[in-house]
């Protein structure tokens, strides 16, 4: 008994937590996301026009067009951005267009995103988004432009400088930005797995590698669930998680390594799961006041009412809670459960060794 305690003996750490005990139970709650985010978005393509799929893809992806409406003056400030934004939406409707997304550009331009999707009698979509109704689509998006000016001309007055522009984003063009996208996250983790892997030891880079995987599968499935638009935003997201889970991850990896270099300081028996526990309860509150220091920030953003913000905030809190789940409990479970796996190996060629020897 003295043996097993003897690394809580030269640390003094107190074990708040037990975490490798139940190291079998933490990967429960990921796993009955990710169950309830495919069940969800299984229910959301079956319902229709609805929903409109699977989940919830932006033109950045889908392809669809951009209207940017350009004003001078002081008519798109203050609480008129909001009356010119429902104007906008009006005439989109009207044309059996729905806005996707908006944001501002600048002081003076509003930038509304939509599909070429365009709802028609008994409430079907006709998808314009294909190379043989792309014309049909560039006349719809001029009608759409001319609409727009001359509803704002007589809401403001004749004097108004306004310009209306929309253009189309294809498919292939969007299917390009997912290829970048994708390579991006790719590469960002295959780096990080090499770092962890080098400045640590291989089974840490493992368990960090899984980890980063996790939180974007988690991350995902709370997109999916909360029907949060897939944009270039949300790979923004997807970029800011895998790089900020993994400071928490490395931050205990690196008590492990010290609490390993003390232990074979002291010649005693490496035990991993008392590792583990050590290790993780060193950095609790340090992991805890950071993530929540970083939540509130992001939840402020999340709060402000603007959907482009909102986009990119939502996914963001997400992916820091679960980094912070899955760098507390999972990622030091996992290379627990290697380096035990090791020991056995270790134990059982050993054996088989001595047997030969025999």
């Amino acid at each position: 008994m003295k043996k097993q305690n003897s690394l809580i003996n030269l640390t003094g750490t107190k074990h708040k937590l037990s975490i490798f005990k139940n190291s079998g139970y933490w990967f429960i709650l990921p796993l009955a996301i990710i169950f309830v985010g495919l069940v969800c978005g299984t229910i959301y393509s079956q319902i229709g026009n609805r929903y409109d799929g699977f989940a919830n893809i932006g033109i950045d992806f889908k392809g669809g067009s951009v209207l940017t409406v350009e004003m001078n003056g002081a008519e798109m400030q203050g609480n008129n951005r909001e009356a010119n934004y429902e104007l906008i939406a009006s005439i989109l409707g009207q044309n059996g267009l729905s806005a996707a997304s908006d944001q501002n550009s600048g002081s003076d331009a509003i930038i509304v995103r939509y599909q070429n999707s365009v709802i028609g009698d008994n409430n079907i979509a006709i998808d314009y988004n294909t190379s043989e109704m792309a014309e049909e689509m560039v006349a719809i998006n001029n009608t759409v432009e001319q609409q727009v000016e001359d509803a704002f001309i007589i809401k403001y007055g004749p004097t108004i400088q306004i310009k209306a522009n929309a253009e189309m984003i294809n498919a292939t063009a969007s299917s390009d930005l997912l290829k970048k996208a994708a390579l991006s996250v790719g590469i960002a983790m295959l780096l990080m797995l090499i770092y962890t892997a080098i400045r640590f030891d291989l089974f840490s880079g493992i368990a960090a590698l899984s980890m980063q995987i996790n939180d974007i599968i988690i991350m995902l499935s709370f997109v999916i669930i909360f029907r949060i638009q897939i944009n270039s935003s949300l790979i923004a997201g997807l970029i800011t998680i895998v790089a900020y889970s993994i400071n928490n991850t490395l931050l205990i990896f690196d008590r492990v390594r010290d609490n390993i270099k003390l232990i074979r300081t002291q010649n005693l028996k490496l035990i991993p799961g008392e590792i583990v526990d050590t290790s993780v309860n060193q950095c609790l509150t340090r992991a805890l006041f950071t993530s929540v220091t970083t939540l509130l920030t992001i939840s402020i953003l999340a709060c402000m009412g603007i959907k482009s913000l909102s986009d990119f905030a939502l996914p963001i809190i997400f992916g820091v809670l679960s980094g912070l789940y899955s760098s507390l409990f999972l990622a030091p479970s996992i290379w627990g459960l290697l380096m035990i796996a090791k020991q056995k190996n270790e134990i059982k060629k050993a054996k088989a060794l001595k047997a030969q020897k025999r």
